[in-house]
């Protein structure tokens, strides 16, 4: 059966924005985005089928549409090519938790953005050092999984969502990178120089938490239009884009 002209995103019923991205193997993969909603429907397993370049690509995509999020928590959202209930389904990957909405009857499955990075090991939850020297200088956050300000002072975990506080892991853009260039320098389009510079550039990305606090080590307030894990993505192609000017 032909899969319908148009996708309808699960969260707000609005149409979504088709997004065509290359598989490991080389075939086209059509995957269906909210951008306000900050959603992925994967038909079938595109998931476990992307390219890293394409995986670079969504990464590159989900910044630059940020300014579009209205995010709310997920209530029972229904799958959008057969009707039926979602399932709530967690994951783990790489030692990494993650959670996503699977179809029962495998026609696909529905992620948020922040739960594809985590997925592709991008963002992990904050470890006890960082979240005690967070606090000592942020107070409110915004939550990268539905919006809802998160106050850190009475826990690290979203009341709406359950999502933990987490940060953009700079170790993995390395990596991806590194795979990216290993995969397109068959066909001699990838600058060669790229990781060494990555290495460079990653010093500004484990640098985020003093740039976004202001460097002045009082408590300041990130508010609704910025997070951490926008941020960290902020950083990380901030730097890419001023290398490549």
């Amino acid at each position: 059966m032909a899969a319908p002209a148009e996708l309808r995103c699960p969260g707000c019923s609005q149409p979504t924005t088709p997004q065509e991205l290359q598989g490991k193997y080389g075939q086209p993969l059509a995957l269906d985005l909210c951008f306000p909603c900050s959603i992925i429907w994967f038909d079938g397993y595109e998931s476990l089928l992307l390219a890293p370049g394409a995986i670079l690509a969504l990464f590159t995509v989900i910044h630059a549409h940020r300014a579009e999020e209205r995010l709310r928590p997920l209530v029972r959202p229904s799958c959008p090519r057969c009707r039926t209930t979602l399932v709530a389904t967690h994951d783990r990957q790489r030692d990494v938790a993650f959670s996503y909405w699977r179809c029962p009857a495998e026609h696909g499955r529905l992620t948020t953005f922040v739960e594809f990075l985590r997925e592709k090991d991008f963002v992990r939850p904050l470890a006890p050092a960082e979240l005690t020297d967070l606090k000592g200088r942020v107070r409110t956050i915004r939550c990268d999984g539905c919006g809802a300000a998160l106050d850190l002072q009475r826990g690290s975990i979203c009341e709406y969502c359950r999502s933990p506080v987490s940060i953009l892991d700079p170790a993995h853009v390395d990596r991806v990178l590194r795979d990216l260039q290993a995969t397109e320098a068959k066909r001699g389009t990838v600058d060669p120089t790229l990781p060494q510079r990555l290495a460079m550039d990653r010093l500004e990305v484990d640098d985020f938490f003093r740039r976004v606090a202001g460097g002045s080590g009082q408590s300041n307030e990130l508010g609704a239009a910025l997070s951490l894990v926008g941020a960290g993505i902020e950083a990380v192609l901030g730097s890419l884009i001023g290398h490549g000017r």
